[in-house]
């Protein structure tokens, strides 16, 4: 391979295939470097014997928003997005269910049977979080964050902006109350729908991060074919923008010289120079093991050090089955067998509540948590007349697994039983602990799916830290731009393409891509800057 490059990027998970593309689309020399033996990150779809497993990535939020389906044109290599129309059921006593759908008339229309106040209350509530999502948070999740008191200055200025501030302050808990939704299956779903990707329940802060969740979550894709079609596209695209992608190989080492990034020293002692080097790993990774502390400002290591990771992990059990199971549900309310994602064993806040102290605690909870059959809308996922079935739940990092792992499948199965007809169809079964999680993505330590916890001190302005939040470092010519970089993880591709604006302008690249109207129109109206 060429010694010498403009750009080099360490890690190649969506957002390091997104800076990769961008950067060469404008023209620079860029070379990818993967620690595994592909490109993907999260986007893992294992196949065995024609079922597929998405073992992490596989609810897509942001799948018709992301710029970067439209900048490359994502559908036209394969990248479909099925978007159900039932997005989410919660499962009661009783076989009752309670099923959300796209459109926020429909699913308050179907809330009346339940509860006419709550419906109203409901609809209330997600209209707001959707104009919100729409005028001022999914912009600012492809822009870079702004300084507390400058955002809270800019936030005052505008109504829309004074009521995400006072949004913010909140748990999710509180909101909750303050839109007055009061029945207990509704206010369950919510509850887990606005915590179930690691945001606490009962602390203030980040409350700017449950419309998003709960509006987006309502929005759901899944990729045909696989959460891996997309980071698959990518990499052909980056490999046809003329990008080198050199996988099975760890960067060991980034070079320092007079406080400047010169290039990279890997694990079988290959060396690379380039202008700039781009880090997608996580703190610990990137500023620790790869730099250390001499070449580091004291105020950074510091930092890196103090890092802290998400004290739950995710559970997974993979199955392959004969039959599409049956909800019993199905007696009383026929869509919710339609649903992509069912919430099972969670019936109230209380429980859901009950099992999060347990986890702070390191206790592994009975069994709750979300299922989805993924050939109900994508029958290319298992051999024809199969199906594919996912559950996933909250899970402690610190257990020994491989001596549980099997045991609490079956617990996880007992609870999924309990709410079908007849039991699962069961071919073959794939446990994925929280040490599976580790050991597959060095990168999610402790099973930390987002490269560490999602609390105030680490979100916004200060993912990673106040001195990297730019995306840029102190240290010349070094990014960041991973799931530990604003605005996070769960497959945004924010921190990619906004890397991809920075270090275009720094290496004096003209962006050969257009900013999406939705950031200027909300740029203009001083939602963002």
């Amino acid at each position: 391979m060429e010694k010498e490059y403009d750009l080099i990027v360490i890690g190649g998970g969506l957002n390091g295939l997104l800076c990769s593309a961008y950067l060469a689309k404008c023209g620079a020399k860029v070379l990818l470097i993967e620690k595994r033996h592909e490109t993907g990150g999260a986007l893992i779809t294992e196949d065995f014997a024609g079922f597929r497993y998405n073992l992490h990535a596989t609810y897509h939020m942001m799948a018709n928003v992301m710029p970067a389906t439209t900048d490359f044109n994502l559908g036209q290599h394969g990248v479909i997005p099925i978007i159900p129309d039932a997005q989410v059921a919660i499962h009661l006593p009783d076989n009752q269910c309670i099923v959300f759908y796209q459109d926020i008339e429909k699913t308050s229309k179907s809330l009346e049977k339940y509860s006419p106040t709550d419906a109203q209350h409901y609809k209330t509530m997600m209209t707001e979080f959707q104009t919100l999502c729409h005028e001022i948070l999914i912009p600012a999740t492809y822009t870079l964050p702004i300084p507390p008191i400058e955002h809270l200055v800019m936030m005052n200025q505008t109504d829309y902006g004074k009521r995400l501030a006072h949004l913010s302050e909140m748990s999710p808990i509180e909101i909750l109350d303050h839109y007055q939704i009061k029945h207990p299956g509704l206010r369950a779903a919510l509850l887990f729908l606005s915590i179930m990707w690691g945001i606490p329940h009962n602390t203030g802060g980040l409350g700017f991060m449950v419309p998003i969740y709960l509006y987006r979550m309502t929005q759901m894709a899944l990729l045909k074919g696989g959460s891996h079609r997309l980071s698959s596209a990518l990499a052909r695209i980056f490999i046809k923008l003329g990008g080198s992608i050199l996988d099975g190989e760890e960067v060991k080492h980034i070079s320092i010289e007079n406080k400047n990034a010169k290039g990279v020293i890997t694990d079988s002692g290959m060396v690379f120079k380039a202008r700039s080097i781009v880090s997608t790993l996580n703190p610990e990774q990137t500023f620790i093991n790869m730099i250390g502390e001499n070449h580091l400002p004291i105020e950074l290591y510091q930092q890196a050090k103090k890092w802290k990771w998400e004290h739950r992990s995710l559970y997974g059990l993979h199955l392959s089955l004969h039959h599409a199971p049956i909800f019993k549900s199905e007696i009383t309310t026929p869509d919710s067998q339609n649903a992509l994602l069912h919430i099972l064993g969670y019936e109230t806040e209380a429980k859901i509540i009950d099992h999060l102290n347990q986890l702070q605690q390191g206790q592994l909870p009975t069994a709750a948590g979300h299922a989805t059959i993924t050939t109900f809308f994508d029958g290319s996922q298992a051999p024809k007349g199969n199906h594919t079935g996912r559950w996933e739940c909250f899970a402690p990092y610190e257990l020994d697994w491989d001596a549980i792992k099997n045991s609490y499948a079956d617990q996880c199965i007992q609870t999924w039983n309990s709410y079908l007809k007849e039991p699962l169809s069961i071919i073959r079964s794939y446990p994925y602990t929280p040490h599976d999680i580790e050991q597959k993505l060095s990168t999610m330590k402790k099973g930390s799916i987002k490269h560490g916890d999602y609390n105030p001190l680490q979100m916004g302005f200060f993912r990673p830290n106040d001195l990297c939040s730019s995306i840029k470092t102190p240290i010349q010519g070094l990014y960041v731009c991973g799931a530990s970089v604003y605005p996070g993880g769960m497959i945004l591709g924010g921190p990619g393409y906004i890397a991809a604006n920075v270090i275009a302008k720094d290496l004096n690249y003209t962006p050969c891509w257009h900013e999406p109207e939705m950031i200027t129109q909300s740029r203009k109206k001083g939602y963002i800057r």
